[in-house]
Formats: structure tokens, C-alpha cells, sequence
């Protein structure tokens, strides 16, 4: 079979939740530093508040600038005859098989950013965990949930 990737715009969805995650602990950092002059706390606090916003700004660079571009480029998947294989990962990739004989669900997911670009994620549950491909067109991620839905099907050993 085919080694897929994801769609390109994934990168955009995955920059776009790190901005609206960091917004919220910008907020929070704010709201520290605003406590600390209103309540007149201690100043040392400025300090900690500091290091917080220089954290924040280095992880902001990291997840908007660097980590989806490598994500998007080592993510794939493959279908094969009897299984399905998911490669993930940015510093250290993982290569997930998932015997079909395994699979309990698979689901389609879509959330307001990946509805926006047109875009749905696949859920492949088993008894370990779930495993998720994060963004295909519409109608690959149907067509890839239907075509896993047969193939689990076809093979005997699910059978009781």
C-alpha cells in the first residue's frame, strides 16, 4: 500500500490551537502581575511572573513555529491487508501497528477549526488506547473510516 500524509492545512489548525493555548496563560501571567500590584504583593513575584512570560514565549516559538511544520512532514499512515500503520511524532517518532482483529471503533471527529478548513479527523480505538489521524478532506476521512469498517469485517478472526 501507500504511505498518506496528512492535508498541508493541519499545520495551520495545529498553529492556530497553540496561539489560543498560549493566549490563555498570557492572560493568566497577566492577571498575576496585576494581583502583585493591586494587592501589593511581594515583589519577588515579578520575578516569577517574568520567568513564566519567558517560558511561555519560548514554548510559543516552539509550538507556532517549528513543531508543526516537523510534525506535519514525519506524520503518515498506511493501510495494509491486515493492519493499519500510523507513524507520529516530533522529537521522538513512533510507528503505532494496529492489527484490524484489534480495532473496537472507528469514529470521524470534527471541531470548529477543522470544520472551518474543511477537514476531519479519524479515531481508530482498540483495547490499548485510540489513535487518531488528525486531518483528512471530508470525504477521505468517510471513505478511510468505511474502508477500515470493512476491512474489519473480512477478516475471520473477529468473528465468535
Amino acid at each position: 500500500m501507500q504511505k498518506k500524509q496528512l492535508n498541508p492545512r493541519i499545520v495551520t489548525i495545529w498553529r492556530q490551537r497553540a496561539i489560543m493555548t498560549h493566549l490563555i496563560f498570557w492572560l493568566l501571567i497577566g492577571g498575576l502581575t496585576a494581583s502583585i500590584l493591586f494587592f501589593h504583593w511581594p515583589h519577588f513575584l515579578f520575578y516569577i511572573a517574568g520567568a513564566l512570560a519567558a517560558l511561555n514565549v519560548l514554548q510559543l516559538i516552539l509550538y507556532v513555529f517549528l513543531f508543526p511544520s516537523i510534525n506535519y512532514r514525519t506524520f503518515f499512515y498506511e493501510i495494509r491487508h491486515e493492519d493499519l500503520l500510523i507513524q507520529d511524532g516530533i522529537l521522538v517518532i513512533t510507528q503505532t501497528v494496529i492489527p484490524f482483529t484489534r480495532v473496537q471503533n472507528v469514529e470521524t471527529e470534527q471541531g470548529p477549526l477543522l470544520r472551518k478548513h474543511h477537514l476531519t479527523a479519524v479515531s481508530v480505538t482498540t483495547a490499548a488506547g485510540e489513535h487518531e489521524i488528525p486531518a483528512l478532506e471530508e470525504h477521505d476521512a468517510l471513505a478511510l473510516r468505511d474502508q477500515i469498517s470493512e476491512l474489519i469485517k473480512e477478516n475471520p478472526s473477529n468473528e465468535l
